[in-house]
């Protein structure tokens, strides 16, 4: 097995020579390039356009975890950042797909996505079985790693729409079916994944138990079960409710 350790480099593996069952795996969140703000948003809403540069500035500091063990995995969060204005942490990590618990069943291939929404507590499965489209002919190297192309073929959880394709680059060399978010069941490690112009690259993976805490089970009694297609279907909905809800009054 492979033993490296790139200190200067932002794309670096620890991986030990006896490795264990259980391990971590931590993404980098970046936008590969600005969100599009409209001249008139940025003419109309000075205050608002200053304050999202600020926000999108964030992104590039979001830090996403997965501990995993053989049989699954957890995603968990670290923040590099310190603003001191909770809003805006709480804004990049929104648009960093970083709020919800996301765990991962390898036996099943099937991805749970748990969050407060909209003041509705939802848990989302997501069936990865048929979700992916690889492409064995692109193909390229990631720091040594020969990785390969798939696109998710599925439809995006948290956006009404997507103009591009969501994408990942996963390598054979690591044959753990894990990645950032609910996006796993790929048949090597995910090193690189886009998402309309956000990027969650692969920072560093160890095995051992640092992180074992972080797969202990979540409660999720009180949460409404729906499969990604039936959440899909009603999120547009479940906003709408809580805009009346905050209009009345909460009545």
């Amino acid at each position: 097995m492979k033993y490296l350790f790139f200190l200067f480099l932002p794309f670096q593996f620890l991986i030990a020579q006896n490795s264990k069952n259980t391990g971590h795996i931590i993404y980098q969140v970046s936008l590969t390039e600005p969100f599009f703000y409209s001249d008139e948003f940025r003419r109309d809403y000075e205050e608002g356009y200053q304050r999202t540069l600020v926000r999108d500035s964030l992104m590039n500091a979001v830090e996403l975890g997965v501990a995993f063990t053989k049989k699954s995995s957890q995603s968990f969060l670290l923040r590099d950042y310190d603003t001191k204005n909770y809003n805006l942490d709480h804004e990049a990590l929104y648009k960093a797909n970083g709020e919800p618990d996301y765990t991962y069943s390898v036996a099943t291939k099937t991805a749970t996505a748990s969050m407060d929404y909209w003041d509705k507590l939802v848990s989302i499965s997501v069936d990865l079985n048929s979700k992916w489209k690889i492409d064995f002919s692109k193909s390229k190297k990631i720091d040594g790693y020969t990785c390969y192309y798939a696109t998710y073929t599925g439809k995006n959880l948290w956006y009404l729409v997507t103009e591009k394709s969501i994408y990942a680059w996963f390598t054979t060399d690591l044959p753990l079916p894990f990645g950032p978010l609910h996006y796993h069941g790929l048949p090597g490690l995910i090193i690189e994944l886009n998402i309309e112009n956000i990027r969650y690259t692969a920072k560093k993976i160890a095995f051992n138990d640092t992180y074992s805490s972080k797969l202990k089970p979540k409660k999720l009694s009180k949460h409404e079960v729906l499969t990604d297609e039936e959440f899909i279907n009603t999120r547009e909905d479940i906003k709408r409710r809580y805009k009346r809800i905050i209009i009345q009054g909460g009545n």
